[in-house]
């Protein structure tokens, strides 16, 4: 191999480690020049001279300031007899790749090899069996229909064009009670470690005569993806609204309604007292009610919390899922709550009788 053939292929070999085996945020951080020659020498047969690296690094550093990567005089520096490198701009840094691998590692919406892509890219980052070391993963088979059908959604939302989707009931591992949606797709939503459609019901916007302002909201429907059979593309026309602005607004709205994948129409403000024996026993309750409930859970003034007492308030949607999570207050031994708001009660109450009924109590 010619001498400017080999001297190219050495610095690009350099700057490869350094982008990919040194780190600037944990994993291996720093190597010295004679690690360097061994890894050249390993990868071209060839034993360079310390001279050589030393402008090799130089025209890199030059280069990764010249093509906009860094702000930083050097991207490669010397820290005593080691190098070490900064952060290049848009990388991808540590505590992100292993979050990412994390969560592939927990969803079936893709295949294992994407970790170990995204290993690959940065091995710095996982050095040994990290998987195995720090997290469980829960793999299972991946669903190619269902990727499909989310990739026709995604493409549908950017093109805005109306989809027809057959949606169902889930029944074991099949779906029944299958019927047709017309919908005009707006966002993908996640939530209960599942995917969901936001869209117009196209039909249901017709029969209203709904016009393309706030009214239009009454047609949005949410629709679980692993409920859908089939998602096609249709010629029907997009219902939308007037312009970009409201349909962010009626969305968000949308959203800051809903109450774990269930939505409702308008927003309650709902007071509830926590009362605990001690006061663990009020802030685990509490704990496991602010992770679960919308909105933002304001504690009230009146709080005692010494005397295990928690007075909050929120204000969230009323959708069935407020009352299970309302019950599960009541499931933590050692409290009891008490409910400030009337029309919820009384709709709470009809769901404990149906409890009741259930549990073949004959008095409540």
């Amino acid at each position: 191999m010619a001498n400017s053939e080999l001297s190219k292929l050495k610095i690009l070999f350099i700057y490869d480690y350094f982008k990919n085996q040194i780190s600037s945020s944990g994993g291996k951080e720093s190597v010295s020049v004679s690690e360097l020659i061994s890894y050249l020498e390993e990868k071209t047969g060839t034993t360079f001279e310390r001279k050589s690296i030393y402008a090799d690094i130089n025209k890199i550093n030059e280069y990764v300031q010249k093509s906009g990567q860094t702000k930083d005089d050097a991207w490669i520096f010397t820290e005593g007899k080691k190098y070490k490198r900064t952060e290049l701009g848009h990388e991808i840094l540590i505590d992100e790749a292993r979050l990412i691998v994390d969560a592939i590692s927990t969803t079936t919406f893709v295949d294992s090899d994407l970790c170990d892509k995204i290993i690959y890219m940065f091995p710095t980052y996982f050095e040994g069996d990290y998987q195995k070391r720090v997290l469980f993963p829960h793999y299972e088979k991946v669903d190619r229909k269902c990727i499909s059908r989310l990739n026709n959604i995604r493409t549908a939302i950017n093109d805005k064009s109306s989809l027809k989707i057959s949606y169902g009931y889930k029944l074991g591992s099949e779906l029944t009670e299958k019927s047709d949606k017309l919908v005009s797709p707006m966002a993908l939503d996640w939530e209960n470690n599942c995917y969901y459609l936001i869209a117009i019901d196209n039909v249901e916007a017709e029969k209203q005569k709904l016009e393309r302002d706030e009214s239009l909201t009454a047609a949005l429907r949410r629709y679980r993806v692993d409920r859908m059979s089939s998602v096609n593309f249709s010629d029907d026309p997009y219902v939308d609204y007037k312009n970009d602005r409201l349909r962010e607004q009626e969305l968000k709205r949308f959203i800051d309604n809903s109450l774990s994948a269930f939505s409702s129409s308008r927003l309650t403000q709902i007071g509830i007292t926590i009362r605990g024996k001690t006061r663990k026993d009020a802030l685990k309750a509490y704990g496991a009610f602010v992770s679960k409930a919308s909105g933002k859970v304001r504690i009230n003034d009146d709080t005692k919390l010494d005397k295990g007492i928690l007075d909050i308030s929120i204000k969230t949607g009323n959708a069935p899922t407020l009352y299970t999570d309302l019950f599960e207050l009541s499931t933590f031994d050692g409290v009891d709550i008490e409910i400030d708001n009337d029309e919820i009660c009384r709709e709470y109450g009809e769901y404990i009788k149906k409890a009741a009924s259930a549990a073949k109590l004959k008095k409540l």
